[in-house]
């Protein structure tokens, strides 16, 4: 079986933002976003069809 694998933020983007804002604290941001972004990983029988029908609009998640 094919696997799909998909990286999501679970940080507060305001939060990001804000550091980011700062200018000083940009590295900090960086870190921040690198430590709440997770990997999911899935296991599907044709994940290029599931990407072509999302892509399409005619699946959404």
């Amino acid at each position: 079986m094919a696997r799909l694998v998909r990286y999501e933020f679970l940080g507060s983007t305001v939060f990001f933002w804000l550091l980011c804002l700062t200018g000083v604290l940009v590295p900090f941001a960086v870190i921040y976003l690198l430590h709440r972004t997770v990997r999911i990983e899935e296991e599907m029988e044709d994940p290029d069809e599931f990407v072509r029908q999302v892509r399409s609009g005619k699946l959404r998640i």
